[in-house]
C-alpha cells in the first residue's frame, strides 16, 4: 500500500470518526435533557411526598386525638 492510498484510508476513517462522534454527541445531549427532565420530576415529587407526609402525621394525631376524646365510650361499647 502507497503513501496515498494509506492516506486516502486514514482519510476515510476521520470522515467515519468524525460522523461517529456527533451521533455520541446528540446522544449525550438527548440523555442530558432526558436526565435534567428526570431530576425536575423527582424534585417535584420529593415536595409532594414530604406534603404526604406531613399531611399523614396530622391526621394520625387527629385520629389519636379523637380515640382519646372518645375513649370511655369505645370501652363502653366493647371496641
Amino acid at each position: 500500500m502507497d503513501d496515498k492510498e494509506i492516506i486516502a484510508q486514514l482519510g476515510e476513517e476521520n470522515v467515519e470518526f468524525k460522523k461517529r462522534i456527533e451521533q455520541l454527541e446528540k446522544s449525550l445531549t438527548a440523555a442530558l435533557e432526558i436526565n435534567e427532565s428526570h431530576q425536575k420530576y423527582n424534585g417535584k415529587l420529593q415536595v409532594r411526598i414530604a406534603e404526604l407526609e406531613r399531611d399523614n402525621r396530622i391526621l394520625s394525631k387527629q385520629i389519636s386525638d379523637h380515640i382519646k376524646n372518645h375513649e370511655d365510650k369505645f370501652r363502653k361499647a366493647g371496641l
